[in-house]
């Protein structure tokens, strides 16, 4: 008999945008204000503006052109117009960028290549807006106004680029080009009133009374964009040295939290046994289950079978267990991933009938099980810098590898099973990572 234990695993990570990496995809208000310091003012924005409405955020989406077809199928259909624009767009800013990119010096593609890579997410995203429309801005009067019947609701959309850029003008430039962060959806039970236009939103704006204050609130537009200082790139670059520079790359830690994804592995080893354990030989340990990642943590199930061959005719023993699973990924390289983890259950070990009971059937003598230990996975293709494609599904990308497990759990069945004490082990298994499940 194997025992089965159903175990609830809820983990909780909170992720901050406030501080500025090129990894990050979206940045937040403080960010935002801290970098752009010369941002326009909604008063200034008002007087460009073709349209402005005032209310409150129902729901928005992020949709990236390569997933359109898995995360909103229905969004051609529902749209036709937005998805040719947007899809011409696109195409027109990739064809635009390859060429300039191809003509560009060496040392330019070099910086465009490295800070893509560095980015979890990139590329061409359309961002959908509906909101509650309560009032309407009315340019030529400058006052607000009531919508009319059947527009209290309206939803906007916007393009967006997400990654590096490189043009060229009086010189090349290459500039890093961002997403604003907006919450979605905004609190209920109070909700969040900003002024939006067609390409950004604005701080919260709790009344429209006094507009004076327009001239304090801020206006955030959802493209955002800073030029790369390839001065101090270079600079940084050099003062590397080739022992500096093998040591970063082989030692890269996870500083990320990146979308989150999932994983299962089968690993088969050998135990060996630390203690008590007069009559018996290790023989097999096998170990399978699945994790799901968020950032550098990760949590799941499994379940471990050893076999543990007696020291006497026909009675073999067997040693099961099903266990709560926590680690955390400390290493992750272009190729490799390394993680410490820790687990929690229960196991049995079989007892056969010549060393138990009086009895037909096996036995069993179950206990609590805890473990420790490390794991280092090969995977492929290469995850930092290159597309993972599905092989099933457009948007969920595969990494298949192998992986290598050292790590002990305690054995405790002294009463009837005659084994008290350690079993360590070393395995050689297979893992598979499904990419991108969630953002």
């Amino acid at each position: 008999m194997i025992m089965r234990s159903l175990v609830l695993l809820l983990i909780a990570i909170s992720v901050s945008f406030a501080d500025w990496n090129i990894a990050d995809w979206r940045v937040s208000f403080s960010s935002v204000i801290d970098k752009f310091s010369k941002m326009q003012t909604v008063a200034e924005k008002l007087e460009t503006a073709p349209v402005a409405y005032y209310g409150k955020l129902i729901q928005r989406e992020y949709l990236q052109r390569e997933y359109f077809d898995v995360y909103n199928p229905e969004f051609e259909k529902n749209f036709p117009e937005v998805y040719q624009s947007f899809m011409g767009w696109s195409d027109y800013k990739l064809k635009r960028q390859n060429d300039l990119l191809t003509q560009a010096p060496e040392k330019l593609q070099q910086v465009f290549e490295q800070r893509y890579s560095a980015m979890n997410v990139k590329g061409f995203f359309l961002i959908h807006d509906e909101i509650r429309v309560d009032k309407v801005y009315d340019k030529e009067t400058k006052t607000w106004v009531t919508p009319k019947p059947g527009e209290e609701k309206k939803e906007l959309f916007s393009f967006a680029y997400v990654g590096p850029d490189i043009s060229q003008d009086t010189s090349w430039k290459i500039s890093q080009r961002m997403m604003s962060h907006l919450n979605e959806p905004e609190e209920k039970l109070m909700p969040v009133r900003r002024i939006f236009f067609m390409d950004g939103y604005s701080e919260e704006c709790y009344s429209l009374v006094d507009t004076s204050i327009f001239e304090n609130l801020q206006y955030f537009p959802h493209r955002l964009k800073y030029d790369v200082d390839l001065n101090a790139v270079y600079a940084q670059t050099s003062t590397l040295t080739s022992a500096e520079m093998l040591k970063k790359n082989s030692q890269k830690l996870v500083k990320d939290v990146g979308p989150i994804r999932f994983n299962a592995y089968a690993d088969f080893g050998r135990p060996f046994l630390v203690g008590d354990f007069p009559n018996f030989d290790p023989v097999f340990y096998l170990d399978f289950g699945f994790n799901v990642y968020l950032g550098d943590f990760f949590g799941g199930l499994g379940v471990s079978i050893r076999t543990l061959d007696a020291k006497c005719d026909s009675c073999g023993t067997g040693d099961f267990g099903a266990h709560v699973e926590l680690g955390f990924l400390w290493l992750k390289t272009d190729y490799i991933e390394s993680g410490v983890w820790g687990n929690l259950g229960f196991a049995a070990i079989e007892i056969s009938p010549e060393r138990g009971k009086d009895d037909s059937e096996y036995q069993h003598e179950r206990y609590f099980r805890y473990g420790f230990g490390v794991h280092v996975e090969a995977l492929f293709p290469k995850l930092i810098g290159k597309p993972v494609d599905s092989f099933f599904e457009p948007g969920i990308g595969n990494r298949f590898g192998v992986r290598l497990k050292l790590g002990m759990q305690n054995v405790n069945a002294p009463e009837f099973g005659l084994a008290k004490g350690y079993s360590p082990f070393i395995s050689l298994g297979f893992t598979w990572h499904v990419m991108r499940v969630w953002y």
